[in-house]
């Protein structure tokens, strides 16, 4: 497998997990601090998504899942001189602490979790674990964005993130899946690369810029039980040029913006069980103002 051969397979992988259409009871829920439904909705202009750069993602291991992945092909691959050599860039691209340090690419991306609300269900769709882990503790806001709404303010820039990067199991099912078709195209690649040290290492770095696209879209198995929708974006750099920004926090963080209208009709905003009720009707005011048509609903579920 030559490497264009190997990137359209990148791409066809790319294609199999990205969004591009959802079912009117599909929604996208994103746990937060209670004050952010104000600041997106002071005016249509800041109702948007600051994507974050992917060096600030809570988990350590994120980005390196699919690392794991390489290692796992290089160890299997059969190229006749340079193998061992293979495995040792990949492990020392894992103990990367800055990713932009590893691929000369920075990933912004917004994380959310994929929910499914049925007619009459609106007030109670909210997640005790997700209140708990990333809901400043039952204080904070969920937005639950329709997933038809979040597919066109991230256009072709949303996916499902697919759990478990081992190759489990056997049978029909066990080829279909993402990361099973991943590690066979990096073995064929690998395989393939040429035979002098130098030749060969210069293949390899092509191979690892071509698997960055894939890099925020594989999580442990651990995590399967958040069923993660993402919009990603890669920049070549952190200029203004590159629609980079720096937020006034210090140290500043790196984000890129998405388009305006993330709060649209038909969203739903859910404030904590331990929230102060007086931003429910807050952000129901600033809702009304910007002629929005969102339900929004006080937690009831029994935190402790």
């Amino acid at each position: 497998m030559n490497i264009n051969e190997y990137r359209i397979e990148v791409d066809s992988l790319l294609n199999a997990q990205r969004v591009t259409g959802a079912d009117v009871t599909e929604y996208a829920a994103h746990y937060t601090v209670a004050e952010t439904p104000r600041l997106l909705l002071q005016k249509a202009e800041t109702n948007l998504m600051r994507q974050f750069d992917g060096d600030y993602m809570n988990d350590p291991e994120e980005g390196r899942y699919l690392v794991d992945v390489m290692i796992r092909a290089a160890r299997k691959c059969k190229h006749p001189h340079h193998k061992e050599a293979f495995v040792e860039r990949l492990a020392q691209l894992r103990r990367s602490r800055l990713l932009y340090s590893a691929y000369n690419k920075c990933t912004f991306l917004s994380c959310w979790t994929a929910t499914t609300i049925k007619p009459g269900e609106e007030s109670t769709s909210d997640s005790l674990n997700h209140w708990r882990f990333y809901g400043a503790d039952g204080k904070g806001s969920c937005l639950m964005i329709p997933l038809a709404n979040l597919c066109s303010v991230f256009p072709n820039q949303l996916y499902r993130v697919t759990y478990g990067t081992e190759t489990r199991g056997g049978g029909a099912a066990a080829a279909d899946r993402s990361v099973h078709k991943l590690e066979q195209a990096l073995v064929k690649r690998l395989n393939a690369i040429r035979k002098s040290y130098r030749n060969a290492m210069a293949d390899l770095e092509e191979v690892i810029q071509a698997t960055h696209p894939l890099l925020f879209l594989f999580k442990s198995s651990e995590y399967s039980s958040e069923q993660e929708i993402r919009s990603i974006v890669h920049k070549d750099n952190y200029a203004l040029a590159s629609k980079v920004v720096f937020d006034d926090r210090d140290p500043k963080r790196a984000y890129v913006a998405s388009k305006p209208g993330l709060i649209s009709n038909k969203s739903i905003i859910y404030f904590g069980p331990k929230a102060d009720h007086k931003f429910a009707i807050e952000a129901m005011g600033l809702a009304d103002t910007l002629d929005i048509g969102v339900r929004v609903f006080v937690s009831t579920k029994p935190y402790r």
